[in-house]
């Protein structure tokens, strides 16, 4: 059962005391969080980078040659830098924060400079959509659509299961791939994404869900997804606090990510 963590918390209207977390629109909330998402020392988007490493090889090793691949939430090009050397790649990264995508299209244009040409993804397209208003037959996503892989990293935990899925089988090709990652509810059902407002010392929460893997399962079975590689749940241990750096160390011994690759029956 998935659990909607900013609904569970007091949205009044009164004033909120400094230790309060304030809650924003999703959209909000990250196109005021770009300024400082890449230098803040989130723990979850190392170890996520770390994870990344073992999954990416299986998924460019299973998918065609020259590819057209859909990044769903591709915020500041984290993962996305990673797609610039898939060989003939046709990509689309997408994210509903305008400020996220700037610094996506920066952090793309550096690397793609070097990447030889031979290793180079062929195009490399950016575009500003919502998952959260996706329906189906939407002529605006048509040039996303029969995509051979979509990658989603750490974006989960703001849009509910079905509509995930929904979207999902909406733009993969009948065999296509889905790489998935997320904060695990272990973690989530005690904290969520978030940033400190460097200007007031607030913490800043978007809307949150914590899904639970066995609910993540039950859905994508579904809507027809059968896995590939994977699930691994991964819990943060002593060792990994020199790459996840001080503020891992709270979460040792908890379950914090988990990731899979799911195939679309067609």
């Amino acid at each position: 059962m998935e659990t909607n963590i900013a609904a569970s918390s007091d949205h009044s209207n009164r004033e909120q005391t400094p230790k309060q977390p304030i809650y924003k629109p999703t959209v909000e909330a990250y196109n005021q969080w770009a300024a400082t998402y890449d230098t803040d020392g989130n723990f979850l988007q190392k170890l996520d980078s770390l994870m990344m490493d073992e999954i990416m090889p299986f998924l460019t090793n299973t998918i065609p040659h020259a590819p057209k691949l859909v990044e769903l939430g591709c915020g500041t090009g984290r993962n996305t830098v990673r797609l610039q050397s898939v060989p003939g790649a046709r990509i689309w990264a997408i994210d509903n924060s305008n400020g996220m995508i700037e610094l996506a299209k920066d952090r793309c244009h550096l690397i793609r400079a070097t990447v030889p040409e031979a290793l180079k993804a062929q195009s490399q397209e950016f575009a500003l959509r919502d998952v959260l208003s996706f329906q189906v037959n939407e002529r605006s996503w048509d040039p996303m659509k029969n995509a051979d892989a979509i990658i989603s990293t750490l974006v989960l935990e703001h849009i509910p299961l079905e509509q995930f899925f929904m979207v999902c089988s909406q733009l993969l090709r009948p065999g296509g791939q889905l790489l998935c990652t997320n904060m695990h509810s272990d973690m989530g059902t005690m904290s969520q994404a978030g940033f400190v407002d460097p200007a007031t010392g607030r913490k800043i929460r978007p809307l949150s869900y914590a899904h639970t893997l066995q609910d993540f399962m039950i859905c994508a079975s579904a809507w027809g997804f059968n896995p590939l590689w994977g699930p691994v749940e991964r819990r943060v241990e002593t060792s990994d606090l020199e790459q996840l750096g001080e503020r891992g160390k709270k979460w040792v011994g908890v379950n914090a990510w988990f990731g899979i690759i799911l195939s679309k029956l067609g």
